[in-house]
């Protein structure tokens, strides 16, 4: 039942504190929620160091962010149980009314915790599914079994994408009945209105006036597929000579992909920026021209509808939700995964015909308008828990 004076205490719990996209939604759904009086606090697992955190912005809105050192990506059985446990515990002296999770491990552990400590209202959103094509069967098959078990320890379960609640309809693996889709939001405002000039940020990473920029901004992991949009740039970049490829962001493959870049002699059309603030992204991508996504796995990357919204023309890989925000030869284009020569292509064309990239950007920005603003995501949330709570 919804307390008297209808201020919820909340728990959202997520595997890492670091620099993301399902980071960035849960601290903005928190602040949200503050804002409309409710009580809210983040458990997470410690960040990855060159992944950066989000602990300074959590501090600077009053979001109270409790650490539990054992909760990690990697699968430990023994530390998997012991972690259960502590958050049960942590959960119960608390008196939640809600617990929402987030992420793959954190859902995992999370429901099962929430549910042993008796939490009137338990919430899972999965920004991407944790199994995927690329996967051996066995692991595969591994993965839907305990999402399969997962979903019965919670009363309602979020996709960021309508493409994942059509894979688990289908699958069998959650009945449609508990399924919704919110988008995992921003602030549209600091997209529709930059502060830094284009020609600032084209100093700090010594591009010039003229240059067509390329731009991807993605963890440099494996299944982000950096790899590819650098064999497609390769091609590019004897067709353009005025293209330049900006990467942002860090991760445990920044050493390989530059040296590539070294082998093809790229180095003075390659860019990498390292690890950026999330509050540096509107303008990284306003210098941009072009924005490209060829990650292998993703619910819906953020970046897409960010950069739509600020009128860029946008490339991806027609995996997961992209097709969801991508209308392919009227906002972007979608490819097919891993054809870098359809990839190469398309990005030439971009580059060449400047007047359809400017169309596409407009297009874009039309075709989305309000669906990933961050106030509308908070006031679905919120809606939720009060009708889940009235049933509790």
């Amino acid at each position: 039942m919804v307390k008297k004076n209808n201020k919820i205490k909340i728990l959202e719990i997520i595997t890492l504190f670091s620099i993301g996209g399902a980071t960035e939604t849960v601290v903005s759904m928190a602040k949200g929620l503050q804002k409309l009086g409710h009580e809210v606090e983040i458990a997470t697992g410690p960040p990855i160091v060159s992944e950066g955190s989000m602990y300074e912005t959590a501090e600077s809105l009053g979001i109270p962010v409790y650490t539990f050192k054992n909760l990690r990506r990697d699968i430990n059985l023994v530390i998997d149980i012991f972690i259960i446990f502590q958050l049960a515990w942590f959960i119960r002296k608390n008196k939640y009314d809600i617990v929402h999770t987030h992420s793959s491990k954190a859902g995992v552990v999370g429901r099962i915790a929430a549910y042993l400590a008796g939490a009137k209202v338990i919430i899972h959103t999965i920004h991407g599914l944790p199994f995927h094509r690329y996967q051996s069967p066995l692991q595969k098959k591994l993965f839907i079994f305990v999402e399969k078990i997962s979903a019965l320890f919670c009363d309602k379960i979020i996709s960021v994408t309508h493409t994942i609640v059509d894979i688990l309809v289908k699958d069998n693996i959650v009945p449609h009945k508990k399924l919704m889709v919110v988008r995992s939001a921003f602030n549209i405002g600091e997209y529709l209105k930059v502060n830094v000039s284009k020609e600032q940020t084209r100093t700090r990473f010594g591009l010039l006036k003229n240059d067509i920029v390329i731009g991807k901004i993605a963890r440099l992991s494996k299944l982000k597929g950096h790899e590819y949009l650098l064999y497609a740039f390769v091609k590019v970049a004897k067709s353009v000579p005025n293209a330049k490829l900006l990467i942002v962001g860090n991760g445990e493959l920044e050493s390989e992909l530059k040296q590539f870049v070294k082998k093809e002699n790229l180095n003075d059309k390659v860019i990498f920026t390292g690890l950026v603030l999330p509050e540096d992204i509107p303008s990284i991508i306003n210098t941009m021209d072009i924005l490209v996504h060829s990650s292998l796995l993703e619910g819906l990357a953020r970046v897409l509808p960010q950069a739509i919204m600020m009128e860029k023309p946008v490339i991806s890989f027609d995996l997961d939700g992209a097709h969801e925000v991508i209308k392919d030869g009227i906002n972007g284009y979608l490819i097919e995964p891993l054809n870098i020569e359809q990839l190469a292509e398309r990005i030439i064309d971009l580059c060449i015909n400047t007047a359809k990239a400017q169309n596409f950007g407009k297009v874009g920005k039309e075709f989305l308008k309000d669906e990933f603003d961050d106030r509308k995501m908070v006031a679905e949330i919120e809606k939720l828990y009060g009708e889940l709570l009235i049933k509790s």
